[in-house]
């Protein structure tokens, strides 16, 4: 689950601009290629703005160095589940991309995290209707925009659903609307300057500004769905509706901390033991972990995982090891041996043992041993997932 690299998911080709770039060019650059964060190069030190800090600049024609500030970077190696969680941590909608060194090599986005998420099994087995905030909140089409931004503030929400009448939806607006079509407008709006008579912007209806028609997804939808609208519309709310009427809405946020939720429910006890050589243990350490969820997925629950580590020496003196990985299930305990000579596989269920032995290459690589035990695990619970399916 997302357990690839980070990079794999990111733009490699970022668009970065100096500290001395004007907060209008910067967000020409930002309008222009959709983006709501931009890199800030100055010399060797990388830095971000984001659209909504350059917007409330009292002078546009400044320099964006005084809304520049130092993001947290990823490593272009983590795991895109475990940099979903570093996002989240961070409060960021963007982090640069960091290679060994700390050199820029890319930049990841929540609505990279979004473009990923629309493939994932996770999220197409997920109805939105398990993450959705229910009875979101809303402002009839004639309420006032001052009365929307007023919402938003007390219920601490990015942004509230415009309905009729009858309660039917027909718009959305953000905080991003309000900040873009009332501070800082491209023309001027005139509504109720007639006769003598001047409404101000925030006494005016909302309708005047809102998104219409609204992008929203059925109760039936799942998650990948909804996350595939988000990166292909560029919003980070999709309103959940029945017959027309909102009973909910998911948000990038929700979807971003189901998935961290569900990594933590994924995450089971390893006990390692025996004796690690320095030289390999952070590579095994990445792969257990990286093998370890693969077998959590296909087991569902497991209770608990034990690799055992044995390093022993041949006639001629070199090393070699046996490595043994214990996965406990609710109903089995599996068991799978990586030795030089091959892999042995052993099966217990319930007190009643099956010894399968399964003629492989000479391998004499800790790592590669490694594998090979975990993979006859994750073999044997496949396999065994396969068997229930056919009865």
């Amino acid at each position: 689950m997302f357990d690839e690299p980070v990079i794999e998911i990111s733009t490699r080709e970022v668009i970065a601009i100096t500290p001395d770039t004007s907060i209008t060019k910067a967000i020409g650059i930002m309008e222009k290629n959709k983006f709501h964060n931009l890199v800030v190069l100055d010399s060797a030190e990388i830095y971000l703005v984001n659209i909504q800090d350059l917007l409330i600049a009292s002078n546009p024609e400044s320099n964006v160095d005084e809304f520049m500030f130092k993001p947290h970077g990823i490593h272009r190696d983590t795991p895109t589940i475990d940099a979903i969680c570093e996002l989240m941590d961070s409060g960021q909608r963007a982090a640069p991309i960091l290679a060994d060194n700390g050199t820029l090599v890319g930049i990841v986005t929540d609505y990279d995290v979004m473009r990923r998420g629309s493939k994932s099994h996770v999220l197409k087995d997920t109805k939105v209707t398990r993450v959705m905030t229910r009875n979101p909140v809303c402002v009839e089409k004639s309420g006032s925009i001052g009365k929307a931004r007023s919402i938003m503030r007390k219920s601490n929400v990015g942004r509230v659903l415009v309905v009729d009448v009858a309660d039917k939806l027909i718009g959305i607006v953000t905080g991003g609307d309000i900040l873009k079509k009332i501070y800082k407008p491209e023309r001027k709006m005139t509504v109720g300057e007639v006769k003598g008579e001047r409404v101000t912007r925030m006494e005016q209806p909302v309708s005047l500004i809102m998104s219409s028609p609204v992008i929203t997804a059925g109760v039936d939808a799942h998650l990948a769905e909804v996350a595939n609208l988000m990166q292909t519309y560029d919003i980070r709310g999709v309103p959940v509706e029945r017959e027309g009427v909102p009973g909910g809405i998911v948000t990038i946020q929700d979807i971003m901390k189901y998935l961290r939720e569900f990594k933590e429910e994924a995450m089971v006890n390893v006990e390692i033991q025996g004796a690690l050589d320095e030289e390999y243990k952070e590579l095994a350490e990445r792969i257990i972990e990286t093998e370890v969820r693969k077998i959590a997925k296909f087991a569902k629950r497991v209770h608990w995982i034990k690799i055992v580590i044995k390093k022993e020496r041949d006639r001629g003196g070199g090393s070699y090891y046996k490595i043994g990985a214990h996965v406990k299930t609710q109903d089995k305990l599996y068991v799978g041996y990586g030795e030089p000579g091959g892999t042995q596989t052993m099966i217990a269920k319930r007190g009643r043992g099956d010894v399968e032995m399964k003629a492989g290459k000479r391998r004499w690589d800790f790592i590669a041993v490694l594998k090979d035990a975990l993979l006859s695990v994750e073999g044997q619970i496949e396999e065994d997932k396969k068997r229930r399916l056919k009865k």
